[in-house]
């Protein structure tokens, strides 16, 4: 398994539609509700807020990465929706988002994250498997992608 894929799973994986920001980081923020990995899923959903609401987390090239690292959880996890449309999440190019990788670590895992991120954004500049992930036409077209990341 790849060092992206090890935290994701099927059931963290989505093809979704959302009319705005907060749609759409709800939504990526359900496929975490039911994991093992998360103690405190209302603590979690809290703090991906606070984080947003203090510095958006668009990255870029249509790629958000809301992110946490807090107690509430007890071993890495991420999850990962395609939006069909685009959606205004304030990133720095000003491009509407479509993908968001959520992740959620434990509270002592800086170097991990950024190892993660670090993965997650050398796939995700990559123009023609970002554009392959964002022409998912359905969730099992995604994991297709993903599982093999």
């Amino acid at each position: 398994m790849s060092d992206f894929r090890k935290y994701i799973s099927r059931e963290l994986v989505a093809v979704l539609d959302a009319k705005n920001k907060r749609q759409a980081i709800d939504s990526t923020l359900a496929l975490l509700e039911n994991s093992p990995n998360i103690v405190d899923f209302s603590r979690v959903s809290a703090a991906i807020w606070q984080r947003e609401e203090a510095l958006a987390t668009g990255l870029g090239l249509g790629i958000g990465a809301p992110h946490v690292r807090i107690g509430a959880v007890r071993y890495p996890t991420a999850a990962l929706t395609v939006l069909r449309k685009g959606v205004d999440y304030g990133s720095l190019d000003n491009d509407p988002v479509r993908l968001i990788l959520l992740v959620a670590m434990p509270e002592d895992s800086q170097t991990e994250w950024l190892r993660y991120l670090a993965r997650a954004s050398a796939i995700f500049r990559d123009d023609g498997m970002r554009h392959k992930l964002f022409a998912a036409p359905d969730t099992d077209s995604l994991w297709n992608l993903v599982k093999d990341l």
